[in-house]
């Protein structure tokens, strides 16, 4: 079964918990940056989602730790952000695979799923 690790705020997570079931994942969430840090290395998940903005450990300080590590470097990570943030270059820069802004359109996030989880 394909693992899904999540961060994001609780609002969007139950978008993202729909979607993510419904094409057959696994889902574990994190409440924090240190936590999904942590988590990551524990269950490797085939895909990570993220906010910047996230407790403890901000979304992209997240990314950098888990692209600089050889244990997670491989995990695709989707980044999110609201409709009119310009973090696009940002979020690459650290090493997000993806890049999403709301308002969320469902067949966006499965296209990045199947795109990054088929790699």
């Amino acid at each position: 079964m394909k693992t899904a690790l999540l961060a994001v705020a609780k609002a969007l997570a139950l978008d993202f918990e729909k979607i993510l079931a419904a094409e057959g994942f696994k889902i574990f969430k994190a409440e924090d940056g240190q936590e999904l840090v942590d988590l990551a290395r524990e269950i490797k998940p085939d895909v990570i989602i993220l906010e910047k903005k996230l407790p403890v450990l901000d979304g992209l300080s997240a990314v950098l730790l888990l692209k600089n590590s050889q244990e997670t470097r491989h995990i695709p990570i989707v980044a999110v952000c609201e409709e009119k943030c310009n973090q696009e270059e940002e979020a690459q820069d650290a090493g997000c695979d993806a890049y999403l802004t709301r308002p969320l359109k469902a067949d966006k996030i499965r296209q990045i799923l199947k795109e990054l989880v088929a790699r």
